[in-house]
């Protein structure tokens, strides 16, 4: 389902809940969002309320996972996947992901989690610019589904993501 404009405040709140700070934009941005053309938030809703998350980019040649969250007391029970699966077979495109490097312990999860859900890790990444002032850039690695990501395919959403999403 997607997202309605009275449910924003509970979606901010699971961003907040689920990703370090600099990971999000801050409220009124991150609201300005809803009305851009290729931006699109897909809500799940368990017992009337906001239980996970979608938020995409829609690319020429790809779909742009930005952040995808469950509430954190629905989560090791196999929701996530359940609902990633069911957003992966809705879609045409390939879907491409960032996450952080999985070099510690909750890095590598998330990265296995992706993995066991049909995504390949990518040797290439970048440094994410910082979403607004005062925040911080991050780097991150991709990953995509259904295929290994290569390196054209890479350049392209790099250039694409740098001139629509981080401009």
């Amino acid at each position: 389902m997607i997202l309605q404009e009275e449910q924003f405040e509970n979606l901010y709140q699971l961003m907040e809940d689920s990703f370090p700070s600099d990971e999000y934009r801050p409220y009124q941005a991150q609201r300005a969002l809803l009305s851009h053309p290729h931006y699109q938030i897909y809500v799940y809703e368990r017992d009337h309320e906001l239980a996970a998350f979608f938020a995409t980019w829609e690319g020429p040649d790809f779909i742009f996972l930005e952040h995808f969250a469950v509430k954190a007391s629905l989560r090791n029970g196999g929701l996530g996947a359940k609902l990633l699966q069911a957003f992966l077979k809705q879609q045409v495109k390939p879907i491409v992901i960032e996450i952080e490097p999985p070099e510690g312990e909750l890095e590598k999860r998330r990265a296995g989690f992706y993995e066991r859900n049909g995504f390949s890790l990518s040797q290439w990444g970048y440094v994410q610019p910082a979403l607004a002032k005062g925040q911080s850039p991050v780097p991150v690695v991709l990953m995509s589904y259904p295929k290994p990501l290569q390196q054209q395919a890479y350049q392209s959403f790099k250039n694409w993501v740098f001139k629509h999403v981080y401009s």
